[in-house]
């Protein structure tokens, strides 16, 4: 499949979200929280340590017409691509995978619909800025929000980033459609080392979560788990991009039997 036509199928993907039945119609007033991988993986893995830390259930996933073709095992249990889960009032996205490049859009979109359809009551975003734009030293994070957030929350609990800096992947979507359908929605980000994963900076996440939330999500396991979290990331990460280059060849293969 070219490029273009990749886009053009991807771009009609269809979303689906199956809920727990004993959870469908009852998530309003809920906080959805979600990160994707990104600078330092800062949102993968803040997401994931908050959602073991508070024991949160799982309630549902997110099934896609290109859902990566990868599981694994987490405490005798299989862990799925995109994971949904809640602890009490707060819904969390666990995207085990990052959802496929061409299909960002209609993840993004289908997300926030489904949030605004649940009465949700806002979304938080979890990603990373470059440490190497880092300009305050005592400052951990910027934040970013929609214009329906500004309006709900007067007090912004983060300083606004910077203009002329620019959010990208899966996060800049999600916060664009929260824009577009008038849903609020923030993006906390703390500065991180983008060229590895970077626990440090998700500490400061959890611990901004933490305030957020009202939640008591403790840290020191993300500093002490530094090596293995970069050594599991670094093991996903292969694994997409042996499939992309099986597809690929694939793909070449085809084109020489017409």
């Amino acid at each position: 499949m070219s490029d273009s036509s990749a886009r053009s199928a991807f771009g009609s993907s269809k979303i689906e979200f199956l809920i727990l039945d004993k959870y469908k119609g009852k998530l309003s007033g809920c906080t959805l929280v979600t990160g994707f991988y990104g600078i330092g993986k800062v949102g993968f893995i803040s997401v994931n340590h908050m959602v073991e830390k508070l024991g949160a259930e799982r309630i549902g996933a997110i099934l896609s017409d290109f859902l990566p073709p990868f599981l694994s095992v987490k405490n005798d249990n299989l862990v799925l691509p995109f994971e949904i889960y809640k602890y009490q009032d707060i819904i969390f996205l666990s995207a085990f995978f990052e959802p496929y490049k061409y299909e960002h859009r209609s993840f993004a979109r289908a997300l926030v619909k489904w949030a605004k359809k649940n009465e949700l009551s806002h979304s938080i975003l979890i990603g990373g800025l470059d440490s190497r734009l880092k300009t305050e030293d005592e400052l951990l994070a910027k934040g970013v929000y929609s214009s329906k957030f500004k309006e709900k929350f007067k007090s912004l609990p983060v300083p606004i980033m910077d203009e002329g800096l620019f959010i990208t992947g899966p996060l800049a979507l999600v916060l664009m459609y929260a824009e577009l359908e008038n849903f609020p929605a923030m993006g906390v980000m703390p500065y991180a080392e983008r060229s590895r994963p970077d626990p440090i900076a998700a500490s400061y996440a959890v611990e901004i979560m933490n305030d957020l939330l009202q939640t008591d999500c403790g840290v020191d396991e993300l500093v002490q788990e530094a090596e293995s979290i970069e050594t599991e990331l670094q093991t996903m990460e292969g694994l997409l991009e042996d499939e992309e280059e099986l597809n690929k060849d694939k793909n070449r293969d085809g084109g020489l039997f017409l």
